[in-house]
């Protein structure tokens, strides 16, 4: 006769705790460390500037608690510049598009001529090879810097408590490298 009974087993919901108050519970410091060790001892899964650095992923670590976010996920969209760590934009507008700070997602609008850079051209470039020289043809932009004068994108969002979109400057402007 087989056995088919079922075990059942009652979830629990999982503690939470903020990333500010972790590091003075003993027991929770304890495991976000260990976490972060783990962490530091990727090889794949973190970007080489984490990889190896158990303080480093510990700050991933607590800035993803505060954000809600896998640190896995936050780790793979940082960058150093200078020594400091950068976020990429893709990762600040989750971030922002999650909270409670605005209502639906950004908006986007786009000034100036951009035909100007839609064109891009064939190139032939010899490489060297462990058997020789070789030909690969790539496809690169057709464009100068000047056509890039004048374009700009205005990033936009409904703020919390308000209807209409509230439009950023044109702060990505792209004429600025020619000025």
């Amino acid at each position: 006769m087989e056995n088919t009974n079922i075990v059942t087993a009652e979830q629990q919901a999982p503690n939470t705790i903020s990333a500010s108050n972790a590091i003075f519970n003993v027991q929770a410091l304890g495991q976000l460390t260990a976490f972060a060790n783990l962490m530091a001892d990727s090889q794949v899964t973190v970007p080489a500037h984490l990889a190896g650095k158990p303080a480093d992923c510990m700050a991933i670590v607590m800035q993803a608690m505060q954000w809600g976010m896998n640190p896995y996920a936050v780790a793979q969209k940082t960058h150093l510049v200078n020594g400091v760590l950068g976020y990429e934009a893709q990762l600040v507008n989750a971030v922002i598009a999650s909270s409670s700070a605005i209502n639906g997602r950004f908006h986007y609008r786009y000034g100036g001529d951009w035909e100007r850079c839609t064109r891009t051209q064939e190139i032939t470039r010899e490489k060297h090879g462990k058997n020789g020289k070789y030909s690969v043809t790539e496809r690169v932009r057709g464009w100068t810097d000047e056509d890039e004068i004048g374009l700009f994108v205005q990033v936009g969002a409904i703020l919390r408590g308000e209807s209409e979109i509230t439009w950023g400057g044109a702060t990505l402007s792209l004429w600025s490298r020619h000025t």
